[in-house]
C-alpha cells in the first residue's frame, strides 16, 4: 500500500492505495486547493468571502459552490436549526488557538444575524438578505471534498482507497484483499497538539464514510471552565450536552459532515431518536461518562468492535 500526505485546510490530509502515482496526486491537489478558494471564508480571494463582504448584493459564484451552498441548507433544515451555516457571524467572534471568549452581550447581537433561511440561492447566484450575515462553510466542507477526492482518484483509475481528511474518513472498494476497510473511532482524548492514534472502537467499511465530531479538540480552559469549538446557534456559546463524541457512517462523508455536529447538540436521547428517523446513517455516541451508544445497525449492517471496557 502507498500513502501520500500534504497539508491544506489547517489539517494534515492523508490518502492510501495500492498506487498513487504522481498525475493522480496532482489531480487531488489541484482540486483540494481549488475547493479552498471556494470555500474559505477567511482567504480575500475565495468565492465564499466575496459573498460575505457583498452587503447584502447577490453575487454570481461558481455554479459547483452554489449547488453545495443549497446542499448545505438541506442539512441546516433537516437539523431543526442546530445546525446553521450562517454562524460566521458568532464563530468569528470566538479564537480557539488564544483563548478569545466574547461577551454575552456581543453573543446576542451576532446571533440576530444567524438564519440560514437568509440565504437565497438563484441558479449561479447567492444573495444573503441579511446584510450583516456571514456564511461558515467549515462545518459541511471537508465532507463534500473528501467524497470530491474519491471521485477523483477512482476517475484515475483506483479501485480501493481510504482518505483522511484530518478526521474525514472515506473508503472505497475494501481493501485489495477483499476485507474491508478497518476505520478506528479515536478516543474522545484532547490531542494537544500531538496525534491521537488510540482508538475505542473500530468499524468495517467496504465503501463509504466515517466522521467524528468532537467537544475535546479546538478547546481551551478558562478561569476553570472549559470552552470547546461546537457552538450552539441557540446561545452562541459552546454545547452543553452530554455527548462529546459524535460519529456518522454513511454513504456519503457530506452527510457524516452534515449531521454530526447536530449530533452532539442534541444529547444522547435526541440524537439515538434523529438516527431512527434517517435510516440512511447509523451512529456512534459517547457519553460523559464514558458510555458507548449506537444505532441497531451498529454490528448489524456495519461492522464494529469495541476496543475498551466502554458499554
Amino acid at each position: 500500500m502507498q500513502t501520500e500526505e500534504f497539508f491544506l485546510f489547517d489539517t494534515v490530509n492523508t490518502i492510501t492505495a495500492p498506487i498513487l502515482d504522481a498525475s493522480t496526486m496532482a489531480a487531488v491537489k489541484d482540486a483540494c486547493l481549488r475547493y479552498e478558494k471556494l470555500f474559505s471564508r477567511f482567504d480575500e480571494q475565495s468565492q465564499l468571502y466575496r459573498i460575505n463582504n457583498a452587503h447584502g448584493a447577490p453575487v454570481n459564484v461558481d455554479p459547483e459552490l452554489a449547488r453545495f451552498i443549497e446542499t448545505a441548507l438541506s442539512y441546516c433544515e433537516a437539523s431543526g436549526d442546530l445546525f446553521d451555516i450562517t454562524m460566521g457571524s458568532v464563530t468569528r467572534l470566538w479564537n480557539f488557538k488564544n483563548g478569545t471568549i466574547p461577551n454575552e452581550r456581543d453573543a446576542r447581537a451576532a446571533l440576530a444575524h444567524v438564519d440560514w433561511r437568509n440565504v437565497h440561492v438563484t441558479g449561479s447566484t447567492v444573495q444573503l438578505a441579511d446584510p450583516e450575515a456571514c456564511l461558515e462553510l467549515g462545518g459541511i466542507a471537508k465532507g463534500y471534498i473528501a467524497d470530491g477526492v474519491l471521485e477523483i482518484l477512482a476517475n484515475h483509475g483506483v479501485k480501493h482507497a481510504i482518505v483522511n481528511l484530518g478526521g474525514n474518513v472515506a473508503v472505497m472498494g475494501g481493501r485489495p484483499d477483499g476485507t474491508p476497510w478497518q476505520v478506528g473511532l479515536r478516543q474522545p482524548i484532547a490531542s494537544h497538539g500531538t496525534p491521537v492514534t488510540a482508538s475505542f472502537a473500530v468499524v468495517g467499511l467496504m465503501s463509504g464514510s466515517v466522521v467524528t465530531s468532537g467537544v475535546y479538540e479546538r478547546a481551551f480552559t478558562s478561569n476553570g471552565k472549559a470552552y470547546h469549538h461546537i457552538i450552539d446557534p441557540r446561545t452562541g456559546f459552546p454545547a452543553e450536552s452530554d455527548v462529546i463524541s459524535a460519529t456518522v457512517i454513511s454513504r456519503t462523508s457530506l452527510e457524516g459532515d452534515g449531521y454530526s455536529t447536530s449530533l452532539i447538540l442534541m444529547g444522547v436521547e435526541g440524537a439515538l431518536q434523529f438516527a431512527e428517523q434517517h435510516p440512511e446513517i447509523d451512529i456512534v455516541l459517547v457519553d460523559v461518562r464514558g458510555r458507548v451508544f449506537a444505532t441497531p445497525g451498529i454490528g448489524d449492517r456495519v461492522p464494529f468492535r469495541l476496543l475498551s471496557n466502554e458499554s
